[in-house]
């Protein structure tokens, strides 16, 4: 089993991606460390809890436009035309980005008020820079869906790349404050997809024509997974902020390392989903295979970050963030629950499954929210790492339910040999195929 996917393009394809998954996640770590050994803990904390609201508010401002990218460049054919569905994306995506950024800004007096931590500022500070953020998701996606995958790579690792000695530096020659290691931050993810923008080669031949495509797909498919998508959000930056309105900013900062320290766990589940999104555009199974892997690999890699979570903490980011010990089990588990529910969520969105990347979304969403609203005030951290644990646990179950009724369905409508095919694990025709 292990040697004939090992021979396969997803097996490379796969590896390529996993390395730069790797890498990527080792620079957070050692980008963490930077600014862990470099701020005082409430600034740490500070700066954590803006990043979490640029990446939180910047989902709301997608309009499904990103995963119908995706689907378009998955079924282009021909450069000329994935070229020009690209440069259409980036165009929207530039569009969406200035919105965002005025909304920022005009929300940004809001901050205060509401998590009681004074990041308004930083807010406002960080808004201008906004708009390369919705450009990145959709650069990501035109990367997915055209099956570049060594271009996705690149720009997974290069923002990264580039801020770990940037901070390094500013580090060295004047110190950091949450103003000037955000502007890093910031600045470097703009360089970042500049480049891979001008790998990418956009053209903006017919690019009305392709707007009006664009369109239509948002109207069929992405706007069916928007709700799904804003609901999704949620989870990625609820938990802190209510953190940062109960408890303070210093548990953030030790709950962002403990979640930093977590996501190499999906790092492999991220690769496998990545890789196959073109190819599950034509397929209509996951090889038992795949997924039985990806559940082994996960769950081990959780059990040794759990064991070794005593020794990594105080080595990394010093004796200050061993607090962050307690929930660092929690998240481990949530998301190695993560990692195995990705490459179902790959599948489903490869497949137009709008409905059901919907449903998925609300009603494990909706649990992770209101579990943190329960749990949170009382129990701080800990309450927030059972929230996650919780919603990805029902996520999984869900994601198990609806995938196999979409196999029954492809079953029924490929009676006789057809659905034979189906049935075999690895069939040939698979072959063919920031956060701190």
């Amino acid at each position: 089993m292990i040697r004939g996917l090992a021979r396969s393009p997803l097996a490379r394809q796969t590896l390529w991606y996993f390395f730069a998954q790797i890498a990527n996640g080792a620079l957070g770590l050692a980008v963490m460390t930077v600014l862990t050994r470099g701020l005082a803990v409430g600034d740490f904390g500070a700066y954590s809890l803006v990043v979490t609201v640029l990446t939180f508010t910047a989902l709301f401002f997608d309009f499904g436009v990103a995963a119908s990218a995706g689907r378009l460049l998955a079924t282009a054919t021909g450069e000329q035309a994935q070229r020009a569905r690209a440069g259409a994306m980036l165009t929207g995506a530039m569009g969406l980005g200035l919105l965002f950024g005025a909304a920022l800004a005009l929300a940004s007096a809001m901050a205060d008020p509401l998590l009681g931590s004074g990041i308004g500022s930083l807010l406002l500070f960080a808004a201008p820079f906004a708009v390369v953020l919705p450009i990145q998701e959709m650069i990501l996606m035109i990367c997915q869906g055209a099956g570049r995958i060594g271009l996705l790579s690149m720009m997974t690792v290069l923002p990264r790349l580039l801020l770990l000695p940037a901070l390094a530096g500013l580090a060295y020659w004047s110190g950091l404050t949450p103003f000037s290691a955000l502007l890093v931050t910031m600045l470097t993810t703009v360089f970042a997809a500049a480049v891979i923008t001008a790998v990418l080669r956009p053209s903006l031949h017919g690019l009305r024509a392709q707007l009006g495509e664009l369109r239509r797909e948002v109207r069929e498919f992405g706007r069916k997974t928007y709700a799904g998508r804003v609901v999704d959000s949620l989870t990625t930056g609820v938990d802190r902020m209510l953190i940062a309105r109960w408890h303070g900013l210093e548990p953030v900062g030790y709950y962002s390392v403990a979640y930093t320290m977590a996501q190499p766990i999906a790092m492999m589940s991220r690769a496998v989903a990545g890789s196959s999104y073109r190819r599950f555009a034509g397929e209509d199974f996951i090889p038992r295979r795949v997924l039985v892997l990806n559940a082994i690999w996960c769950a081990a890699a959780a059990a040794l970050l759990a064991g070794l979570g005593m020794l990594l903490v105080p080595l990394l980011f010093t004796g200050r963030y061993l607090p962050a010990l307690p929930v660092l089990p929690l998240l481990a588990a949530a998301t190695a629950l993560a990692g195995i529910n990705a490459v179902f969520h790959s599948f489903f969105n490869a497949q137009r499954q709008g409905r059901t990347m919907r449903f998925l979304s609300i009603s494990t969403s909706g649990l992770n929210v209101l579990a943190n609203l329960a749990l949170v005030p009382f129990l701080s951290m800990t309450g927030a790492g059972l929230a996650l644990c919780a919603s990805t646990g029902l996520n999984l179950v869900l994601n198990l339910y609806f995938y196999r009724r979409f196999r029954r369905g492809r079953r029924e409508e490929n009676t006789g040999a057809g659905s034979a095919a189906f049935d075999t694990p690895g069939a040939e025709n698979y072959s063919r195929t920031f956060d701190c």
